[in-house]
């Protein structure tokens, strides 16, 4: 028999998961006869919750958790730069935890004893910076007894707090505008490893392409460097765009790098756009034009969302647990 999720919960109810999730740990914050409701539920469908993710801390800590798979991006150094800022100004410490389960058989085990060592260290709530998330992360994260605050990444489900840019629309209006300077071939390369924001950055990228009748061409990469030159040679070498949009700054620069000793002219015969806006933009030869990715400001929202939320100021005011940061297009030399 399959055991029973917080989805079953939600789904039978007819409720969000932060609702059930509310109802777990925080059943003074939810209706009578909602949170009855979904007690009853809970019973009749023998629902247990993970009990890693329960803490029997009733004091405040005020300590935030912040929960990265990884930190060799430049992006979460400088997320983490924004949360900092923040949590000094509210009064909160932080304490980083890691989850170096790259590679691992099975890495959602790996999650759940990191979610166990970060409710056992008695934190107040938890920033949680990835963007492969699955439903399974999902999982664990509504089950926990503190806040969460996703940042730079959304959940379908409008209960759940997050902070990031609208990555679909940022990837539709840049296609669109390339679409409106008279460009009809244009490349969306994206990576292999399933990110959550790369995939909303394709689906902005193919309505775009689809409104205007043009074919969509999507090109999965490695989303490292070494392995990225010898497939961008081999495309390259059969052809090449107008416009690619790549989705990460460092990948684009690597493109660029291998259309070069190829002798392809940028901008003249190939156009490249990044996204994120990072250091690679600038350093790059000629310089990327990009998608400005906030980060900072992201780190900073997010840290100051969570504060409410452990502070209680949001109240009834669930309208606003998710929100978009502003985002705008660096134009720079590689493009026309």
């Amino acid at each position: 028999m399959n055991q029973v999720k917080i989805y079953d919960v939600a789904g039978a109810a007819g409720v969000s998961l932060a609702t059930v999730s509310r109802v777990l740990n925080h059943p003074e914050k939810v209706k009578p006869a909602t949170r009855e409701r979904i007690e009853k539920i809970i019973k009749e469908l023998g629902y247990k919750p993970n009990l890693n993710a329960k803490g029997l801390a009733s004091s405040k800590s005020t300590t935030v958790a912040i929960m990265v798979p990884e930190l060799t991006r430049s992006s979460v150094a400088e997320m983490i730069n924004g949360i900092a800022d923040c949590a000094r100004r509210r009064g909160y410490l932080l304490r980083l935890f890691v989850n170096n389960n790259r590679g691992q058989e099975a890495p959602i085990e790996s999650e759940k004893e990191l979610w166990g060592d970060v409710i056992a260290s008695g934190v107040d709530g938890v920033l949680y910076i990835n963007d492969e998330l699955t439903n399974e992360h999902l999982e664990l994260i509504m089950e926990a007894s503190v806040d969460v605050v996703l940042t730079n990444t959304i959940c379908n489900d409008p209960g759940v707090p997050s902070v990031s840019i609208d990555y679909v629309k940022a990837a539709y209006d840049i296609t669109k505008e390339m679409i409106a300077r008279g460009n009809k071939k244009i490349w969306m390369i994206t990576s292999i490893r399933k990110y959550m924001v790369n995939d909303l950055k394709v689906q902005g990228y193919n309505k775009a392409m689809q409104e205007a009748g043009l074919e969509p061409k999507v090109i999965p990469v490695s989303g490292k460097t070494e392995l990225n030159e010898a497939t961008y040679r081999e495309i390259l070498s059969e052809g090449y765009p107008e416009v690619a949009i790549v989705v990460r700054d460092s990948m684009a620069v690597s493109f660029i790098n291998i259309a070069r000793t190829l002798g392809i002219r940028i901008p003249d015969q190939l156009q490249v756009i990044g996204f994120q806006n990072t250091r690679y933009a600038v350093l790059s030869r000629p310089k990327l034009t990009c998608i400005n990715t906030p980060i900072y400001e992201l780190g900073e929202a997010a840290m100051n969302l969570l504060t409410n939320l452990m502070e209680e100021k949001m109240g009834e005011d669930v309208e606003n647990l998710q929100q978009l940061i502003d985002y705008n297009i660096v134009w720079r030399e590689t493009t026309k």
